[in-house]
């Protein structure tokens, strides 16, 4: 009786602990995984020096950084977004940057055409995306195409990645 009750109690923890994904097809283990479209975007002065990162002279903390839209009556709606430290990606793929980070500004950019705005310290930027399916394709700082951080990348994940030099 004791081993059918262990068995019955093993199993539904296992069931508990397992998170299918519902549109995969396939075991827990086997579900696909998914990422959330999100904007990256790096932040540089003009000689490739890291503005995000902490040890930087002069670097821009979360605090002095302000991501939002403005809505039809100019009134201003706060983005979420953090700040990612550097990361390694595969043994041969590294981000060496600290990187602004949101998603919600890629699922309220419905088209091109919606603008956003960047403020660090005391400059403002407009910023415009192109979001298709899984993936920011485009993203137009102050009306200019802003080049990806990692552009021979093949990933949606990485290719969402910016840079911004100031």
């Amino acid at each position: 009786m004791k081993k059918i009750l262990f068995v019955l109690v093993l199993i539904f923890i296992t069931n508990l602990g397992c998170k299918k994904i519902t549109n995969g097809g396939g075991l827990c283990a086997c579900s696909p995984i998914s990422y959330d479209t999100s904007l990256g975007l790096v932040i540089k002065n003009s000689a490739d020096v890291d503005l995000l990162n902490p040890k930087t002279t002069g670097f821009l903390d979360k605090t002095q950084i302000q991501l939002y839209s403005k809505d039809a009556s100019n009134v201003i709606k706060q983005i979420n977004f953090d700040i990612r430290q550097p990361f390694t990606y595969t043994n041969n793929l590294k981000m060496d940057y600290y990187q602004l980070v949101s998603s919600d500004i890629s699922h309220q950019a419905k088209s091109i055409d919606n603008t956003f705005y960047l403020k660090l310290g005391d400059k403002l930027y407009e910023l415009n995306l192109k979001v298709n399916n899984q993936m920011v394709e485009k993203l137009l700082i102050n009306k200019t195409d802003a080049p990806k951080e990692l552009p021979n990348v093949n990933s949606q994940y990485l290719s969402s990645i910016y840079t911004l030099k100031i």
